[in-house]
C-alpha cells in the first residue's frame, strides 16, 4: 500500500519521523502525542523492541571449566558399586539363573497331574430286526450320482434327462409331462 491510500495524521506523522531518527530522546510535543495516542505509543514500543542488543559476553574458560562445575553439584556416586568386580555380576546372574531354573523345574516334578472326568455313555437299547431292514447301509441312493451331475450338463440334455424321467414315472393313465422348451 501507499501512503496515499492510508491518511496519516500530521501530528502521527511527525511522530513516527522522531521515532524513528531517536526512540529514546524524543522532543517534547511528541512525548505529549505519544500520551494521547496509543497507536503511536506502541509504534515507538515496537521500534525498542527491534533495536539490536549486544550479546552477554562468557568469562574466559567458561565452557571449558562448565562440565567440571556441574560434576561437582551431581550428588556422590556410590563408592561399593564402583569396587564391585565384573566377575561379581556374572556371579549373582548366574545365581540367580540357577535358582530360578531349579524353581520352575521342582514345580513341574511337584504338580499333581490334572484329572478329567470321564463321561460314561449308556449303551443304546438293540433295535429291531425290522428296522434294521429297513435302513439302508450306504446313506446314498445310486440315483444320486446321476442328480448331482445334472448342473454340468447342458439345456438339450438336461431336457432330453428330464424327459426321461418323466416317461419312467409315467402312470400309463396320466399324461406326459410337457418340458420348458415345449416338447413332451
Amino acid at each position: 500500500m501507499n501512503e496515499r491510500d492510508l491518511p496519516v495524521p500530521d501530528a502521527c506523522r511527525l511522530a513516527l519521523e522522531a521515532i524513528q531518527a531517536d526512540p529514546l530522546d524524543l522532543p517534547e510535543e511528541v512525548e505529549r502525542h505519544l500520551k494521547t495516542c496509543l497507536v503511536c505509543a506502541e509504534t515507538r514500543i515496537q521500534w525498542l523492541a527491534q533495536e539490536d542488543a549486544p550479546h552477554a559476553l562468557a568469562p574466559a574458560a567458561y565452557f571449558e571449566r562448565l562440565p567440571g562445575r556441574i560434576q561437582r553439584k551431581l550428588p556422590a556416586r556410590n563408592r561399593l558399586a564402583q569396587r564391585m568386580h565384573p566377575a561379581f555380576w556374572a556371579a549373582a546372574a548366574g545365581l540367580a539363573l540357577a535358582v530360578g531354573i531349579g524353581g520352575f523345574m521342582a514345580g513341574r516334578v511337584n504338580r499333581t497331574p490334572v484329572v478329567e472326568a470321564a463321561i460314561e455313555r449308556p449303551t443304546p437299547p438293540p433295535m429291531p430286526a425290522s428296522v434294521r431292514e429297513s435302513i439302508p447301509e450306504t446313506p446314498f441312493h445310486p440315483g444320486d450320482e446321476v442328480t448331482s451331475q445334472l448342473s454340468n450338463l447342458s439345456q438339450e440334455e438336461a431336457a432330453a434327462l428330464a424327459k426321461r424321467l418323466a416317461e419312467k414315472t409315467a402312470k400309463p393313465t396320466e399324461q406326459p409331462v410337457e418340458t420348458s422348451d415345449g416338447s413332451r
